[in-house]
């Protein structure tokens, strides 16, 4: 596959994770509070005091239908859930096996078979949208992230009310809104193709701290003595040149996202490898392009944070006298921002 077209997709699949991550929040967020706030509504004022007696008059035939409206709005939130929980694990397959490729050069002996690995989840997953999770996982693993106690409750307190309640009409009636509802919802989650599993025959593939071993080891130790932090001089660094030039400068704060690091890098910081002490060099070029420029100050890192796709840094920086030596490196990729030489 293209090497280009590889790094525009890893930066699509790191968006999706974040969206599919935020929905998945979100949705949870709003249908357990929708549905206790149904549920403390149910019981305000069904309890009372008489002496030293405590009365509970639930279940009443409205207490009931709250219940059962309760039970919608959580088996409609839980679907919402279940897509965005089967995106987040559909982007975060194809993001690994993207970043594996991407963190070997092209002349490795594991690539070939990384990228018709690779090549073989993105037809599945991403041009036909399969998941790569079985209904049963999807399920499971929605009930325990959130739904499985409220759903507890909310069937209890249905039961209790389809034990106790008079079966008028309006008692059919209700019973009726819980099932049919509730039957919709199964079959449209039943029939929704992003849910369909799709097993896929891959070949066996080394662990990634396998194969990260080996690339350390096919670098010349020297070439990560040094990491690049560079930024554009058109962005909103353009005027961090002055501040990397004012001698009386000795630290600065830097960050990065994801899409900004060479995936070498990103995998060194998923294996939680410090960088403590890193011996760093900063450089700036024009958006777009390709060559040589000059170093503009070294320095080490002095603390570094990274948290969903963000990289913080504190820098702190070697004394600038104005002398620094000309030293350039060539600019491969411009939009490659952090980077070891």
């Amino acid at each position: 596959m293209e090497r280009k077209w590889l790094e525009a997709f890893y930066k699509e699949c790191g968006r999706e994770v974040s969206l599919a991550y935020n929905v998945l929040n979100q949705t949870n967020n709003w249908g357990i509070t929708l549905a206790v706030a149904v549920v403390v509504t149910c019981f305000l004022g069904t309890a009372r005091v008489e002496g030293r007696t405590i009365y509970l008059t639930y279940p009443t035939l409205l207490q009931w239908y709250l219940v059962i409206f309760g039970w919608i709005i959580m088996v409609r939130f839980f679907v919402r859930s279940a897509l965005g929980l089967v995106n987040m694990y559909r982007w975060n397959e194809l993001i690994n096996s993207t970043c594996k490729v991407l963190s070997l050069p092209e002349s490795h002996p594991d690539t070939p078979l990384l990228n018709r690995n690779l090549a073989k989840k993105i037809e599945a997953y991403f041009f036909r949208f399969r998941s790569p999770k079985t209904r049963r996982f999807i399920v499971w693993h929605n009930l325990k992230l959130m739904y499985l106690w409220f759903f507890i409750i909310l069937l209890c307190l249905f039961t209790w009310g389809i034990i106790v309640l008079e079966k008028t009409i309006l008692f059919w009636v209700g019973l009726l809104l819980f099932i049919i509802p509730t039957i919709i919802e199964i079959v449209w989650f039943n029939r929704w193709y992003g849910l369909q599993y799709q097993g896929l025959e891959l070949e066996v593939e080394k662990d990634l701290k396998d194969i990260l071993n080996e690339k350390r080891e096919s670098i010349p130790e020297i070439g990560r003595d040094v990491m690049i932090l560079g930024f554009c001089e058109d962005g909103p660094f353009k005027h961090a040149k002055t501040l990397l030039t004012n001698p009386t400068v000795k630290w600065l704060p830097w960050a990065y996202q994801s899409h900004e690091i060479h995936p070498f890098v990103l995998a060194q910081l998923s294996d939680n490898e410090k960088l403590d002490s890193q011996r760093i060099a900063f450089a700036s070029w024009e958006k777009g392009f390709i060559g040589p420029v000059d170093i503009i100050r070294y320095g080490r890192i002095d603390y570094h944070k990274f948290v969903s796709g963000h990289l913080q840094l504190t820098v702190m920086l070697d004394e600038y006298n104005g002398s620094l030596p000309t030293q350039r490196i060539e600019i491969r990729n411009p939009k490659t921002f952090c980077y070891f030489l």
